[in-house]
């Protein structure tokens, strides 16, 4: 049997501010694997309003999902079985790993959880067989977990030419900027119990962070410089800083491409002296996830692992040394009250930060607080939750949630109040988006 053709989907993301910042990575992960192993792959980025052709015929069809995606992506798998009704459909990616039976229950015959590399190339190498049962609604594996792991060193790098990478337009000081990872894995602070409001899913054999070396990641970032004109880059990894010896390798590299980079790390993993470091490197900004202001909430409810004081030393070491930090708060936690809603004003009239995002939790599968609900100061609307994850609203529509000190219209309440009363800032020197500069045209 010939092998099957591989469709793969990456649908739009229109809640974002700007979908056209960065391609997914996962799905171009995949892409390239699959090729490498000799299968014939479509790929069709529907980000920035694309829609797929008619007709359109394959075996397998593959869809990235964040849980704001699933409503598109079970739509589109109920339209493309009419003209392919012997095909399988797949769905990997945040949403499937944390609600698997949610997205077989929408009509995908397969779920992918976790790295995806292996799994969808088991399925394409049994293709007959999988497909001959699920058609047949014999029993079949329908949820795929990875019983192991790829080497981060010889996967190939994301298919860049898949895409279109030139409607993307995210810019880093006056620089084309573009997403990479250099790290695999689940983040140590989330193991160790930290970050209550994260969503973390044991998914079996392998648990930490697998690092790519420092030569294979600039490799890649080489690629980016001279095959595609991007002058800097934004590392997706959770928190840099954590394998300091690799780091310092990846960002003396960098400096000497000259090229730029934006990251995000902790407030308890860099000192002073290697932020300057950092800046030195060529780091353009640094983001941390300060969460609240109030000392009960950071600490003793969310368990991130970090304090006030830590935050505030960190916000304040950026800014003597002239590194822009941009800080993350999330309102409408578990005893969430008044008080804390305006400790954590207090911070941020007090430390003033280059630039932040300020947005109001939404529980998801997965997390301690949804999962355990019981045990914490928190109610929610379900349904009203639920048009959440489909929409992409929490950051600026009307909350779910709500506690005994707070309904939802007074936490949204202050949270409109601190965007209007502070200014938020553009990246830098240059905002994110927008026309780009001359030079990062003429590096087109």
């Amino acid at each position: 049997m010939e092998k099957p053709k591989v469709v793969l989907i990456q649908p739009d993301s229109p809640f974002l501010s700007e979908p056209l910042s960065f391609p997914g990575l996962g799905l171009l992960y995949v892409c390239a694997f699959l090729k490498d192993n000799g299968y014939e792959v479509e790929f069709y980025d529907l980000t920035g309003g694309l829609r797929l052709p008619e007709k359109l015929r394959g075996d397998i069809f593959g869809f990235s999902c964040q849980t704001v995606h699933l409503p598109f992506a079970a739509s589109a798998v109920k339209d493309l079985r009419k003209d392919n009704p012997d095909s399988i459909f797949i769905v990997g990616g945040p949403c499937p790993t944390w609600s698997a039976q949610d997205c077989l229950e929408r009509g995908f015959d397969i779920v992918v959880r976790g790295e995806g590399e292996n799994s969808m190339l088991d399925i394409a190498n049994n293709f007959k067989n999988i497909r001959d049962a699920v058609k047949g609604n014999r029993e079949v594996r329908r949820v795929y977990t990875p019983d192991c792991y790829l080497d981060v060193n010889n996967i190939p790098f994301p298919d860049w030419e898949a895409v279109d990478i030139k409607r993307y337009r995210y810019q880093l000081d006056g620089r084309r900027c573009m997403s990479i990872i250099t790290c695999r894995g689940s983040c140590p602070f989330g193991i160790a119990g930290n970050c209550r409001f994260c969503s973390k899913t044991d998914l079996g054999k392998v648990k930490g962070l697998r690092f790519r070396s420092p030569e294979n990641v600039l490799r890649e970032v080489r690629t980016l410089k001279e095959r595609y004109g991007f002058g800097s880059v934004m590392i997706y990894d959770d928190e840099i800083m954590i394998n300091k010896a690799r780091d310092i390798r990846v960002f003396s590299g960098l400096k000497e491409m000259d090229i730029k980079f934006r990251c995000m790390t902790r407030v308890n993993l860099a000192t002073k002296e290697e932020l300057i470091m950092l800046k030195d490197y060529g780091c353009i900004e640094v983001c941390i996830g300060a969460e609240s202001g109030d000392p009960h909430i950071l600490e003793d409810v969310i368990k991130k692992g970090t304090t006030v004081e830590q935050n505030t030393r960190f916000v304040q070491w950026c800014k003597e040394i002239g590194l822009n930090v941009k800080v993350y708060l999330i309102l409408g936690l578990p005893s969430e009250s008044r008080k804390s809603l305006e400790n954590t004003y207090s911070w941020l009239e007090k430390t003033r930060p280059s630039n932040y995002d300020v947005s109001i939790y939404a529980p998801y599968p997965g997390s301690e607080f949804y999962d355990h609900k019981e045990k914490y100061e928190i109610e929610w609307d379900q349904e009203a939750l639920r048009k959440i994850w489909y929409t992409g609203e929490p950051q600026y529509g009307a909350p779910a949630v709500w506690t005994p000190y707070l309904s939802s219209k007074e936490i949204a309440d202050f949270r409109d109040k601190i965007n209007k009363e502070f200014k938020r800032g553009v990246g830098g020197t240059t905002s994110y988006w927008g026309p780009m500069p001359e030079d990062a045209k003429e590096n087109n």
